[in-house]
């Protein structure tokens, strides 16, 4: 029996800006995106990005019962978090949460796009692995055109480079992390 392929969605955006009061103004220049997530690894499937499912159990160490979570072997998609490889740890407002639909090749991209100083307007853009094609929400403003399909086609970048370590070998993200975490040792 196929896998039921849950109900698409479209991307969508905000219908006003709203205040946030840590905004940087990127320059779309020539950066790419990099992970600045916890501990992922690459396993089977159109999304890469996956993290042991645990189960919770009483602690027999403990004395009043206290639950612990445990490692069952299965893992599923999880959502990560991106950021531009120009800056580790600073901008709220150029973090991109992915968030995989499971057993399927879309990926939605929740992000902010700078509007002005304070100002952002939250969207969804869509990414479509099989296809290589991105999808931005209805009613884009045209100031914020531009922006939305740079970071896209950025997001779209990142997840095929992603899928590309996978296919090398590797079992767990590396070239993809943001420089500061490989050299703290999170991602080797």
């Amino acid at each position: 029996m196929r896998p039921k392929l849950p109900k698409y969605r479209p991307p969508s955006i905000a219908p006003e800006d709203r205040y946030y009061g840590h905004t940087v103004n990127l320059q779309l220049g020539s950066w790419a995106y990099a992970l600045d997530d916890g501990a992922v690894l690459y396993k089977r499937g159109w999304y890469p990005f996956h993290r042991e499912v645990p189960r919770s159990e009483l602690d027999p160490n403990q004395p009043i019962g206290m639950p612990r979570n445990v490692g069952t072997g299965r893992f599923d998609p999880c959502p990560v978090r991106i950021s531009p490889n120009t800056e580790f740890l600073s901008w709220g407002n150029e973090y991109v949460r992915l968030q995989p639909y499971r057993n399927d090749p879309r990926v939605t991209a929740r992000t902010s796009l700078y509007v002005g100083p304070a100002r952002v307007r939250s969207a969804e853009i869509a990414v479509d692995l099989r296809e290589q094609t991105v999808v931005l929400p209805d009613g884009v403003p045209e100031q914020l055109r531009e922006q939305a399909e740079v970071k896209g086609q950025r997001i779209l970048g990142f997840l095929m480079e992603a899928r590309s370590e996978r296919r090398r070998g590797l079992a767990s993200p590396h070239d993809i992390v943001h420089r500061q975490m490989r050299t703290c040792g999170n991602a080797d």
